[in-house]
């Protein structure tokens, strides 16, 4: 039970994480920097708390594991400007579990044979639907005023999905512990948000270098909630397997989605708010179904 507990939690801090980040302000410079620096300087403060053993193929691949998943993150970061959190993260958060689902059945042998694979397949086929229901617009002048570039959109999220299930696959993969990969991890991801935000290397986000500011400091907090996040969720997958505990640390999505509504004030219409809390409502039974599927392994 207490494995499960684990698993868990990623979600409360992965559920507030998106929000913060929105309401404390900046631009996607800062942002970028702050959130990858922040779960930098957590993972330099647990990692002497916890029991790490680090060889030369752990170091290598955990710093490897590391890049893609920066790059991944920045991509999402620009992507909550373009569509919103509402709508990003319910839909980033079912792209990754649908391919964790299928990469831990393919590539690990888990949930692959009779019920499990039933209900393994049948989850993936509501997070799918889910996915329908949250990206549903309707054609009004309401919704055209709110102008959401949907291509450029749609682009950042499928290339930032690919990178935050590739990591964890990697590092399940070679069977690394998820303690041990913690920090030369996070070297990997802090190194891609000190590049990717140098302002000859990323002239779209503006030519002034103002990540050195209190804007970029206050950033930290949120890192540091998402690399509590990712600590937890290594762990756990190496406890319960990366089919069952990535689907369980996703379902802050729920906080995400309505606290970007209610919180930070993203607009829909009547009837794409009925169609965002009935995705919502399917993905969140598809990720029960996860569990259920276990049950069967």
């Amino acid at each position: 039970m207490i494995d499960y507990f684990v698993a868990l939690l990623p979600a409360l801090f992965l559920g507030f994480m998106s929000i913060v980040l929105v309401a404390q302000g900046g631009d996607d410079r800062q942002k970028t920097l702050g959130t990858l620096g922040g779960a930098f300087l957590f993972s330099a403060l647990a990692t002497p708390f916890i029991d790490v053993h680090w060889t030369t193929k752990t170091l290598l691949i955990s710093f490897l594991s590391g890049l893609i998943l920066g790059f991944g993150q920045y991509l999402q970061i620009l992507c909550l400007k373009v569509l919103g959190v509402s709508r990003t993260m319910p839909l980033t958060t079912a792209g990754q579990i649908i391919f964790m689902c299928l990469g831990g059945i393919i590539l690990f042998g888990e949930m692959n044979h009779g019920l499990a694979l039933v209900f393994a397949l049948s989850s993936i086929a509501l997070l799918t639907l889910g996915v329908v229901f949250i990206s549903k617009t309707e054609k009004t002048e309401e919704a055209a005023d709110e102008n959401v570039d949907w291509k450029r959109g749609t682009i950042l999220l499928v290339i930032s999905t690919s990178c935050l299930v590739a990591y964890l696959l990697i590092v399940q993969g070679f069977g690394l512990d998820g303690r041990s990969v913690i920090l030369p991890q996070s070297v990997g991801y802090f190194l891609v948000g000190l590049i990717a935000t140098i302002p000859a290397l990323s002239p779209q986000l503006g030519k002034e270098d103002n990540r050195w500011s209190l804007l970029t400091l206050r950033q930290l907090i949120p890192g540091m909630m998402w690399g509590a996040a990712i600590l937890l969720t290594q762990v756990s997958s190496s406890l319960l397997g990366v089919a069952v505990a990535f689907p369980l640390s996703q379902m802050g999505v729920i906080i995400q989605t309505f606290g970007g509504i209610l919180i930070l004030h993203e607009t829909r219409t009547r009837r794409e708010m009925r169609w965002t809390i009935i995705g919502v409502v399917i993905m969140v039974i598809g990720v029960i179904m996860v569990g259920v599927a276990r049950s069967f392994s």
